[in-house]
């Protein structure tokens, strides 16, 4: 089986501490394996508390944006059908305080995604350098030689690696219960 790797961020993180660097021979008899490390975030139990959080989070911002979107068309539909019976200056006033209401609208919106993507890289670097750790682990224990993001790593072919997301996800769900029951005594 062939597999085809494409460059994204978190190669780094999944190759920390197990052979992956540039220059890295591939001779006859050595064993590469790769991990989709969206899988994995995906897949854990960490990985899916921060995404429902998250969801929960957007829909609620998503309701609250949306009134205020429709007091912005509201206002909008005042002032034109008021508009030919206000004065110049009071036009201009309730133009200045709509485009006020929606640059403050606009800005909060770009605010909220910026929060929310620095919380979903803060849960995702948090879930990827456990991940990184468990993938040495079972590097060393199944001599393999290097390990791939099967998404990323800037490498584009590997023929027949062997797929470590599995095992990945099931050792982060047995560490995670193990360390959870550590902290219960």
């Amino acid at each position: 089986m062939k597999r085809i790797l494409m460059t994204s961020v978190l190669s780094s993180v999944v190759c920390a501490g197990v052979v992956c660097a540039p220059g890295v021979s591939f001779a006859e008899g050595r064993k590469y394996a790769v991990v989709d490390m969206q899988a994995v975030i995906l897949n854990v139990e960490e990985g899916k508390v921060a995404r429902t959080d998250l969801e929960k989070e957007i829909k609620d911002k998503e309701k609250e944006l949306q009134k205020q979107k429709e007091e912005l068309d509201k206002m909008n539909d005042e002032w034109k059908s008021k508009a030919s019976l206000l004065s110049e200056e009071a036009r201009m006033n309730k133009q200045k305080d709509f485009q006020e209401k929606f640059l403050a609208l606009r800005n909060a919106e770009m605010e909220f995604q910026a929060n929310i993507k620095r919380k979903e890289q803060k849960a995702t670097q948090g879930i990827a350098v456990k991940v990184a750790g468990l993938v040495e682990k079972i590097a060393k224990e199944r001599s393999i030689e290097a390990v791939f993001e099967s998404n990323s790593a800037g490498l584009l072919y590997l023929q027949e690696p062997v797929d470590l997301t599995k095992e990945v996800v099931d050792r982060y769900a047995k560490e995670a219960k193990k360390n959870s029951g550590k902290s219960k005594k």
